[in-house]
C-alpha cells in the first residue's frame, strides 16, 4: 500500500474523530445550558424539604457562613455550603447547617439541624453516591438516622468503633465516619456564630 494513501486515510480518520467529538461537546453543552437552572432549583427545593423535615414549621433566613467553614484549611475537613437560621413564632430555633463530608463513594450532601438548646435536631442526608445496601443506608435507614437527634451538639461526636456513641451502618464504617463527621461540622460552624 502506498505510504500517502495511508497517511491521508488518518489524517481524514482524525478530522471525521475531531468533528464528532466538538459536536458531541456542543450537544452536552447545550443540554447543560438547558438543564441547569432546574437542577439548581431541584437542589434548592430538596434542601428546603429536609429543613422543614428537620425542624417542623420553622421559618429560615440565609446566615453568612464563616470563612473557615466555606473553604477549610484542612482538605479533610468537610465544606459547610449554606447556613440557615431557624425562628418558630418569633423566636430563635436553631440552625440548619448544609455541609460536605467525603463518604466512600465521593462527597455526601447534607443538612444538618443543631436546636437552640445545644443538641442535634436531626440530620438527612440529600445526596450520596455510597455503596447501595451498605453506605446508602446514610439516606434511607431511619432508625440510623434517628441516633443523631437528641445528641449533644458540641463538636464530639464519633461512631463507636472510635470510643463514641454513634452505631456505624454495617460495612459501612466510612460513610458512618462521614456523617459524623458532617455532624460535628456543623455544630462547630452553629458554635463559631456566637
Amino acid at each position: 500500500m502506498d505510504s500517502s494513501k495511508k497517511g491521508g486515510g488518518i489524517l481524514m480518520l482524525v478530522v471525521v474523530l475531531g468533528l464528532i467529538t466538538f459536536v458531541c461537546a456542543l450537544l452536552l453543552g447545550v443540554v447543560n445550558g438547558v438543564t441547569k437552572d432546574k437542577i439548581e432549583q431541584n437542589g434548592i427545593e430538596t434542601r428546603n424539604a429536609a429543613m422543614s423535615e428537620i425542624i417542623p414549621n420553622a421559618e429560615f433566613a440565609d446566615v453568612e457562613v464563616p470563612a473557615d467553614f466555606a473553604t477549610p484549611a484542612d482538605k479533610n475537613q468537610p465544606v459547610v455550603s449554606g447556613v440557615y437560621q431557624a425562628t418558630l413564632d418569633g423566636a430563635e430555633a436553631g440552625y440548619c447547617v448544609e455541609v460536605n463530608p467525603k463518604g466512600f463513594g465521593g462527597a455526601l450532601k447534607m443538612i444538618v439541624g443543631i436546636n437552640a438548646d445545644g443538641t442535634v435536631a436531626g440530620i438527612k442526608v440529600t445526596e450520596a453516591s455510597e455503596t447501595p445496601g451498605l453506605g446508602a443506608k446514610a439516606q434511607s435507614d431511619k432508625n440510623w438516622i434517628a441516633q443523631f437527634a437528641g445528641q449533644p451538639a458540641d463538636g464530639s461526636l464519633a461512631v463507636s468503633k472510635d470510643g463514641g456513641t454513634i452505631n456505624a451502618i454495617t460495612g459501612a464504617t466510612i460513610t458512618s465516619r462521614a456523617v459524623t463527621l458532617g455532624v460535628n461540622t456543623a455544630a462547630n460552624c452553629v458554635a463559631s456564630l456566637g
